[in-house]
């Protein structure tokens, strides 16, 4: 039976509480500077607001300052206000210029001129915006320092095309010779009923993710080349999810004090060659990481797939997944274990 190492994931969770990783972990949505404290206790390291209240952002600034978490915000208010200069000085990951400009007919032109005006007001600080699908009819890809892509499938469409629309956004940037540039996916944490949905009938379909598949759509992005994840979204009919959904919330939190570990090995480690074969359609990504090497196995699949026979060896120590043993021989669909080993 692989083995569990409790005091490795002792090791794992104080890591994850206590240090700060360059691939963000974040969620959206945020309307409460209270809310930080709460956020960063379930793992997060940076937080997205639509609230553009120059006075709200300059304190929200001032709180994640506080507890060394990052900020994604609209800029043009405060562009405007007596807060400008102090705005230099906020822990923004990047100024928010506009959300799925795909979606509602923004010109290229016009979010570059956005991206411009943004630089000459806070030179040295990064923009960012959110599409939402990977391929977009009007090409966005050269604009702004980082790229995000929301694509919410759960109930309507397969758990996999998040990960493959994070795909087509990165060979979208390859083609621009954006190969560097950030590509962070936004995962689904909504229930599709909360929102007006375009049918004949009007009727709402929906449910909220169960913590297996965000976990799935976490490692997939991942997969398929984010270099960093946000989570949508913290307000659930108005109530914050802890409040909200307080059983969905504890299995957020989970997921994600999982994520903020495996992320610093994504965003640090050295990859490496994988130990044993993977064939397809699963994949695997190996890493050495402050001395010690994991690999990380996903299933992107609806289907159940055979396990590769050398992840029974004894030296590959499971450190997150369902249990399994020798008697086991597929990985369920969207399975994804993590290992540390040693040869």
């Amino acid at each position: 039976m692989f083995r569990s190492n409790l005091i490795s994931l002792a090791v794992l969770f104080f890591l994850t509480v206590f240090s700060y990783s360059d691939f963000p972990v974040g969620i959206y949505g945020v309307e409460n500077t209270a809310d930080v404290a709460v956020i960063k206790k379930a793992g997060f390291n940076s937080i997205q607001t639509y609230k553009q209240d120059p006075e709200f952002i300059n304190n929200l600034a001032a709180e994640a300052k506080k507890f060394d978490v990052k900020l994604l915000a609209y800029p043009y208010k405060i562009i405007d206000s007596t807060y400008k200069k102090d705005a230099g000085n906020y822990p923004v990951s990047a100024w928010y210029l506009y959300d799925e400009p795909d979606v509602w007919g923004v010109s290229r032109e016009k979010l570059k001129a956005l991206d411009v005006k943004v630089k000459e007001s806070f030179p040295g600080q990064r923009t960012v915006f959110v599409i939402g699908q990977g391929v977009t009819k009007v090409p966005y890809y050269d604009t702004a320092d980082i790229l995000m892509v929301d694509w919410y499938p759960v109930p309507h469409l397969p758990l996999e095309s998040f990960g493959q629309n994070i795909s087509y956004a990165r060979q979208n940037l390859d083609k621009e010779d954006r190969k560097n540039t950030p590509l962070w996916g936004v995962v689904q944490l909504f229930d599709w009923k909360e929102y007006k949905q375009y049918r004949s009938d009007d009727k709402r379909i929906g449910r909220f993710p169960y913590k297996d598949e965000i976990r799935f759509m976490s490692y997939d992005a991942v997969f398929n080349g984010a270099s960093g994840l946000f989570y949508f979204t913290y307000m659930s009919c108005g109530v914050p999810l802890p409040e909200s959904r307080p059983n969905e919330w504890k299995n957020i939190s989970d997921v994600i004090h999982e994520i903020s570990f495996v992320s610093k090995i994504f965003d640090k480690g050295l990859r490496i060659k994988n130990p044993g074969e993977v064939k397809m359609p699963l994949k695997a990504m190996s890493f050495e990481y402050e001395g010690k090497k994991y690999i990380f196995v996903i299933n992107p699949t609806s289907k159940y797939l055979e396990i590769p026979g050398f992840l029974f060896n004894k030296n590959f120590n499971m450190i997150y997944g369902s249990s399994l043993d020798v008697n086991d021989i597929v990985f369920k669909p969207y399975n994804v274990f993590v290992f540390r080993y040693d040869k």
